[in-house]
């Protein structure tokens, strides 16, 4: 109690320890509410009052994503607008490319052409 009223602080508030590391979740966690938003309007202004406030903020790595936010504001916001994703097209990219790599030294290009495929 003593130690509450030494630091200025009402009965049962317990002081933070790591304000930094207060602020980062929080921003998160807005970021986080931010995608459940399902309108374009009000979801446009929440992301540029997002990206302001960690724009203004003391810590370098609020500010670094402030500036990947910004850079990258119109496919973020196309992905709200149309909650689609390329992550399909990319996933058999990828099985792609781990097929040819498993098939480096096959003979048969008939054979590599029927996995991939497959």
């Amino acid at each position: 109690m003593w130690r509450a009223l030494a630091l200025g602080l009402n009965d049962g508030e317990e002081p933070r320890r790591f304000p930094e590391l207060r602020e980062v979740i929080d921003w998160v966690q807005n970021l986080r509410t931010w995608f459940e938003r399902t309108y374009a309007k009000p979801a446009r202004e929440a992301l540029l009052k997002l990206i302001e406030r960690a724009s203004q903020s003391t810590l370098e790595p609020l500010q670094r994503m402030s500036g990947t936010l910004s850079r990258w504001f119109e496919p973020i916001f196309r992905y709200m607008r149309h909650r689609y994703t390329n992550g399909m097209t990319e996933g058999f990219n990828n099985k792609i490319k781990l097929i040819q790599r498993m098939a480096y030294g096959l003979r048969n290009e008939h054979n590599r052409q029927k996995r991939i495929l497959a």
